[in-house]
């Protein structure tokens, strides 16, 4: 670290970067204070000033967004501390469980199940905790997220590595607490975390924290800024903290909107990064559906736990027929296809090559190394990145760490009587407040509903349900990007076109944000959920899934003895997502003239569907 970068830090800010590399630092961090310029700093100082390598760090962090940041920066500084390991949480189980436990049944587990496997495998694992053995200082950020099974994680990757650490979070922050079983811990958030760590680490613990605001340009940007601290309290007094909050959102002069209609000539023109942020799901999609209506141009954040793979992979396994192209092979094939905006053809190989494990053989890409790290999902978390937009549409869970220069809040309302639902709507709705750079706007809730309800179903799937006279109506459910077919190409099941057609098709005339029909194949009405048809443009692309089916069952069902006759002929509003790269059977793509290795391209949709009846629209 030379005296250039000494000069940009703050004195609470080169404190931490300083610590010697066995040092056991907590930082508590507030929004928007340079916690990642001061992670950034921290490894290079690590590297350059106390001779650690970048074999010797780990860094682990909640979301994809912090990974990329971290990498990009360290990017950009250059040096040693580039190579260093950044990691979710997520990606680092499966990194785990594949090396450990490659054959294991945890490939066919949820990213819950995978983090379960994982601790498992660190605690009483000697091939486990021989990846660890090695570490010599842990990174963990966003410390105050970590709940149930990524906090017993964490603890056990601490229990097992001999050195230092340097933690990073902010409890004002913590928002997955509604992850947690237990109604009293799920009010008291990170509050059981931080205490293991001052309790394990007692003696031996340094803390410091990071105040100096580095986000926020404006006054109206900062108005939230004074309640981070009494809501990182184990007894904040949430409900008074909320109310305040909320206070301070709508007095804002200048800062309302009115009605989601009346926001959209304004949000139409945005230029510059700009968020709208709510509660749920449910109000994001019915948001994000209310945009398209009006044509309003925006992207609806995925969940964290999407990890979805672009389209330009698939083009390289449907383009070469032999396991180990050449370098020059594949890099002539990446400069001739469209890659996105962020990616050119030298970065995309880098990426490529760190899936196929052997980023040393820099002469070839090893295609069946490359599709067996797809199936698992040991990816780089740049991968999977989502394209950017000035508009995005998002729950706040979805933007934790992210920041924009203009973002519109959905009026929360007032949070009810109920310990659990006051501190959990404290903290989101701080997060919300402290995203933004610029301007702080809000609108009404979104009620452009008149004959349904939003309502979770029973895979947590959000549900048009009908109410009064309506009651056993349903009138739409929400659609997701696993809802389509991924084990047979398009084209050979449900109905036959041809296959090869059907990916050229998608991967030249599908654009992100196109509009969609699901149109029902089975024309008969009887008990066995039927498949539909994924329509664009009138070609059709694809197919959904069977588990797709029974959750429309799920849905229809409006109580237990209710036996479901009918079904919806179409399902409209439902938009691409993206298309994405899948990995399938390898037999199903050899049949289907797609090459040896099943790897090939569906559509990912996701929307409030509305439910069509014959020729009477429902929704």
């Amino acid at each position: 670290m030379n005296m250039t970068d000494r000069a940009v830090l703050t004195a609470e800010q080169l404190k931490i970067a300083q610590q010697p590399w066995e040092a056991r630092t907590l930082v508590t961090a507030e929004a928007g204070s340079g916690k990642t310029f001061c992670l950034i700093h921290r490894l290079v100082y690590l590297v350059e000033e106390e001779g650690l390598e970048a074999a010797d760090l780990l860094v682990l962090s909640f979301s994809r967004a912090a990974v990329r940041e971290i990498r990009d920066r360290l990017a950009v500084h250059g040096g040693y501390a580039q190579d260093v390991d950044v990691r979710t949480f997520d990606s680092y189980a499966t990194w785990v469980l594949a090396e450990t436990d490659p054959d294991g049944s945890w490939q066919s587990t949820d990213y819950d199940g995978r983090i379960r496997a994982a601790t498992d495998l660190i605690r009483k694992s000697e091939d486990a905790s021989d990846l660890l053995k090695d570490l010599r200082h842990v990174v963990v950020d966003e410390v105050q997220d970590l709940v149930e099974e990524r906090a017993d994680l964490v603890k056990a990757v601490m229990e097992k590595v001999d050195g230092g650490f340097t933690l990073l979070g902010d409890p004002a922050q913590g928002i997955y607490s509604f992850q947690i079983k237990n109604r009293e811990e799920r009010i008291r958030g990170a509050a059981a975390l931080y205490e293991w760590i001052r309790g394990a680490y007692d003696g031996d613990l340094i803390e410091a924290s990071l105040t100096e605001n580095f986000r926020a340009r404006t006054a109206e940007a900062q108005v939230a800024r004074a309640f981070g601290p009494p809501l990182g309290l184990p007894d904040a007094d949430y409900r008074a903290i909320q109310r305040n909050l909320r206070t301070e959102l709508l007095a804002h002069e200048g800062g309302y909107l009115g009605s989601l209609t009346d926001a959209v000539p304004v949000l139409q023109e945005v230029t510059s990064p700009t968020a709208v942020l709510c509660r749920n799901n449910g109000e994001a999609l019915l948001i994000s559906r209310e945009f398209h209506r009006h044509g309003v141009s925006h992207r609806l954040q995925r969940a964290a736990q999407d990890r979805v793979i672009p389209k330009w992979v698939a083009e390289i396994f449907l383009r070469f027929d032999w396991p180990r192209p050449s370098r020059a092979d594949v890099m002539n094939l990446l400069e001739s296809t469209r890659l996105g905006d962020e990616l050119t053809a030298d970065l995309a190989w880098d990426l490529i090559k760190r899936v196929d494990g052997s980023p040393h053989n820099r002469a070839a890409l090893d295609l069946n190394a490359v599709r067996r790290n797809l199936a698992r999902g040991t990816v780089p978390d740049e991968l999977v990145r989502q394209a950017q937009t000035n508009l995005v549409v998002s729950t706040i869970h979805r933007v934790k760490g992210l920041e924009f220069d203009q973002v519109v809040v959905v009026d929360p309302g007032d949070a009810s009587d109920d310990p659990v639902d006051q501190a959990e709507s404290a903290r989101t709705l701080y997060v919300a407040m402290t995203r933004p750079r610029d301007r702080l706007l809000w609108v009404k809730p979104v009620s452009s509903l008149s004959k349904a309800h939003l309502k979770q179903i029973a895979d947590d799937r959000w549900a048009e349900c009908g109410y009064g006279k309506y009651r056993n109506s349903r009138f739409g459910m929400e659609v997701r990007g696993s809802d389509v077919h991924s084990e047979d190409p398009a084209g050979t099941l449900g109905y036959l076109s041809d296959p090869e057609r059907i990916q050229s098709y998608l991967f030249e005339k599908v654009p992100d944000g196109a509009p969609v029909s699901l149109i029902r194949l089975d024309e008969s009405d009887h008990q066995a959920p039927p498949r539909y048809a994924i329509q664009h443009e009138g070609i059709h692309i694809g197919i959904t899934s069977e588990s797709f089916g029974w959750a429309l069952h799920r849905t229809l069902k409006v109580g237990p003895k209710w036996r479901v006759r009918r079904w919806p002929q179409r399902i409209e509003y439902v938009r691409v997502d993206s298309v994405e790269t899948i990995v399938g059977s390898e037999a199903a793509g050899a049949n289907a003239g797609l090459g040896e290795f099943g790897v090939w391209l569906r559509p990912r949709i996701n929307g409030l569907g509305g439910f069509v009846w014959g020729d009477k629209e429902r929704a």
